[in-house]
């Protein structure tokens, strides 16, 4: 049953959070901290229901319905968090009806829906990242393997929610890998288009900006933590924690990512497809300096849970000048050192158990320096409002600020303790001092 709520009186600005996860859960939050802002939601989940909220219906899939449905709520401001709507073109839509809107065009978007169009752009822009290649047999997977050594990636081109990438240190991996995506031959793969690329190695940063285009602003770096298990082990996940800022970030670091990034933006618009909203680059501080691993069309989950919040209660009139194609000059960031960590359902990513009732919620939301962001949560069958129970594989993130990365990791591990959902799995190792030291 969808949430309803009697909307304020007087509110000056209405804003339309488009998805239903964390991330958006982050944002739409974030927005409620505004003076007058009336923050509406669509689909939002029920764990993200603490009274400042408000939500609509679930928009069509199909770009041109949805952004007649939400012209129909004559929003100021409207945020597409997810990338599927992204690239299948909403930001798009929503122009054509002159509806301000922060997201890039489907185009733009492509900079994540198709990886390899991103290294076309990286390698056009001069941006530093891996040697690459299409591969369409086994034959010339073998190849690059006697040409570049382990440890070889292989990603799908498309969309595929973290979870399209594989990161083969041995025969037997490559084994596994080859004899997931080719047919019996070896020659036709099983999915889309593939590509192979040399390994990098050194500790990963997800380096963040919101801009109009031309000008960019960055948010604290950050760092997530995709492996479902402790030690980064097991296969890769939508992201079990993450924490910010990430220890041992240079000036240097710093003017190399801004560097990425302009050259990026400087790439799309010579391409014809100037980018507007969140650019995320995942990058890899490496021996040889600062190396682009990809780079996607909005804020990362679970990446916005720890970001956002660095905002502080101005998040409204950036939207709302970066809708309108004119980010503000500058933003002076809370800076302060925070920690998410991930309550995932039993048996994902491969297979969630859904259903699980979960305890603790209440206990956990009046915790001081923590704030917990909703993904996959519903209302169980027949229940009231607080009888909530896992809908997803990613449950919800707890996310804890400190004067310290230690104190934070300490806070949200202790909210994390308040928490039961039966088979329930978080990682322990998150923002822990080991863990930072070997990644």
């Amino acid at each position: 049953m969808r949430m309803s709520h009697t909307m304020p009186k007087g509110s000056r600005k209405k804003f339309i959070v488009v998805g239903q996860g964390g991330r958006e859960h982050a944002l739409s939050h974030a927005l409620s901290l505004s003076p007058g802002a009336e923050v509406l939601v669509s689909p939002g989940n029920p764990g993200m229901d603490d009274g400042g909220l408000h939500f609509l219906e679930s928009f069509p899939d199909d770009p041109k319905e949805a952004s007649e449905r939400i012209a129909a709520q004559k929003p100021d401001v409207v945020i597409v968090g997810p990338e599927k709507p992204l690239v299948a073109g909403l930001v798009d839509c929503l122009q054509a009806r002159s509806v301000p809107v922060v997201g890039p065009t489907a185009e733009a978007a492509r900079i994540e829906g198709s990886k390899l169009f991103a290294k076309e752009i990286m390698r056009q822009s001069g941006i530093p990242t891996a040697e690459f290649s299409e591969v369409t047999t086994v034959d010339e997977i073998r190849t690059l393997v006697r040409k570049w050594g382990y440890p070889l990636v292989l990603k799908e081109d498309g969309l595929a929610q973290g979870k399209g990438v594989w990161v083969m240190k041995t025969e037997d991996d490559l084994k596994e890998v080859l004899d997931r995506y080719f047919d019996r031959e070896g020659k036709k793969p099983t999915t889309g288009r593939i590509y192979a690329e040399k390994g990098l190695s050194g500790p990963e940063v997800s380096y963040i900006v919101m801009t109009d285009g031309e000008r960019f602003l960055p948010f604290p770096t950050a760092r997530d933590f995709k492996r479902i298990g402790d030690g980064d082990t097991g296969p890769n996940t939508g992201g079990m924690g993450a924490l910010t800022p990430v220890p041992g970030w240079t000036a240097k670091d710093d003017e190399s990512a801004r560097t990425v990034i302009e050259r990026c933006l400087w790439g799309l618009r010579k391409n014809g497809t100037p980018f507007r909203g969140f650019l995320y680059a995942g990058l890899m501080k490496t021996p040889s300096g600062i190396m682009v691993l990809e780079f996607n069309a909005r804020f990362g989950d679970p990446e916005a849970q720890v970001l956002v919040p660095q905002v502080g209660d101005s998040f409204s009139e950036l939207m709302e000048g970066l809708a309108k194609g004119s980010l503000p000059s500058g933003h002076d960031f809370k800076g302060k050192p925070t920690v998410g960590v991930v309550l995932a359902s039993p048996g994902y990513p491969e297979k969630p158990v859904t259903g699980g009732k979960i305890l603790g919620i209440d206990k956990v939301r009046a915790l001081d320096g923590v704030t917990l962001y909703s993904a996959g949560i519903a209302i169980s069958p027949g229940g009231g409002k607080t009888d909530l129970v896992s809908s997803g594989g990613r449950v919800l993130t707890v996310s804890a600020e400190g004067d310290t990365l230690s104190a934070a990791r300490q806070l949200a591990y202790s909210a994390m303790g308040l928490l039961h959902l039966p088979g329930g799995r978080f990682r322990t190792d998150i923002a822990l001092s080991e863990s930072l030291e070997h990644r």
